[in-house]
C-alpha cells in the first residue's frame, strides 16, 4: 500500500497571490495518477483558501471514494471561546463540500496551547462528530516533546493517529525530538 500524502498548506500562487487553481489541479492529478489518495489542509491554511482550493482541484473532480482528506482544528489560533472552536469543523466541511472528513485532527497540539483543546472540550467534540459519522479518523498534529506525546496518548486512547512533526534533518535535534517522538509513537506504552 502507497503512503504518502499531499500536503495543501503552501500552494503555487499566481501574480495577484491568489492560488494557481490551474497548476493545483495538475499536481493533484498526477499525484492521484501515481496511485495516491491522501491529502492534507487545515482550516487556518490560506485563510481558508487551502480547504477551498481542496474542494476546486479534488472534491469537485474526482468520486468522494477515491481519496482520503484530512484537515484540523485549530482551537487556539483565532478562536475566541469554545463555540468559535466548534465552529470551524462545520466551516471546514461546508468548504470542502465533501460530506464526511476522513481524517480530523486537533492542529498542533502542543504544551502552551493544549489547555484550549481540554478546556473547550473538543476531544470530546470530535469524538462526537466521529459517532455521527461526520468523521471517520480521529487524530491530533503533534510539535512538542515526547513526554507530553506519551500523556495525550494514555489520556486520549480514543484517538486513532497522530500526525508528527518529523524533519529526517531534525532527528536527533532536542528542540524537536523527532526520534524521539517517533519513538513514543510507534513503541509507547499507551
Amino acid at each position: 500500500m502507497k503512503k504518502l500524502g499531499f500536503g495543501l498548506m503552501r500552494l503555487p500562487q499566481c501574480a495577484d497571490g491568489s492560488i494557481d487553481l490551474e497548476q493545483v489541479k495538475h499536481m493533484v492529478d498526477d499525484f492521484m495518477a501515481a496511485g495516491f489518495t491522501y491529502f492534507d489542509t487545515a482550516y487556518v491554511y490560506g485563510d481558508g483558501a487551502s480547504e477551498k482550493a481542496a474542494k476546486t482541484c479534488l472534491v469537485d473532480r474526482y468520486p468522494r471514494e477515491s481519496y482520503q482528506i484530512a484537515t484540523k482544528l485549530n482551537g487556539w489560533m483565532g478562536c475566541h471561546d469554545e463555540e468559535s472552536a466548534k465552529k470551524e469543523f462545520e466551516v471546514s466541511l461546508e468548504r470542502l463540500g465533501c460530506g464526511y472528513i476522513d481524517y480530523y485532527l486537533l492542529h498542533a497540539v502542543k504544551e502552551d496551547n493544549l489547555h484550549f483543546y481540554n478546556d473547550w472540550h473538543l476531544w470530546d467534540f470530535i469524538k462526537e462528530k466521529k459517532a455521527q459519522g461526520l468523521i471517520k479518523h480521529i487524530g491530533f498534529s503533534y510539535h512538542d516533546q515526547p513526554e507530553l506525546l506519551d500523556q495525550l496518548l494514555n489520556e486520549h486512547p480514543e484517538v486513532d493517529f497522530v500526525q508528527l512533526q518529523l524533519n529526517y534533518a531534525d532527528w536527533e535535534n532536542p528542540a524537536v525530538s523527532s526520534r524521539r517522538n517517533y519513538e513514543v509513537h510507534c513503541h509507547g506504552t499507551y
